[in-house]
């Protein structure tokens, strides 16, 4: 996948979630299908629920570096490729704007 240091990740309007000691369910209440992922791929989705503007990829490697011992280049692959699939489901979508800020 490619990214471009302006891109901003964000989560669908039609995508829930809930956690688990497994990792998370992701519910799109559009298209009625559920998605399992696993304790990692949830730490990557925290990461995206939890920016409500938006993440760049760097802010998500940023985030995930602080909670996995993993070589950066290993990260950005996963996270890549992670991205890639959620976009795919169409649980996530991405930008070339850049964040919008927070409401003051």
């Amino acid at each position: 996948m490619r990214t471009t240091p302006n891109s901003v990740w964000k989560v669908s309007d039609s995508a829930r979630s809930t956690y688990t000691q497994d990792g998370a369910v992701i519910l799109d209440i559009q298209k009625g299908l559920c998605y399992s992922l696993n304790v990692v791929a949830a730490k990557a989705w925290s990461a995206l629920e939890s920016h409500q503007g938006g993440s760049t990829f760097q802010d998500l490697i940023d985030s995930l570096r602080k909670q996995f011992d993993a070589p950066r280049e290993r990260l950005e692959a996963d996270i890549a490729e992670h991205l890639e699939k959620l976009e795919k489901a169409g649980l996530v979508h991405r930008s070339a704007s850049q964040r919008t800020p927070p409401p003051s």
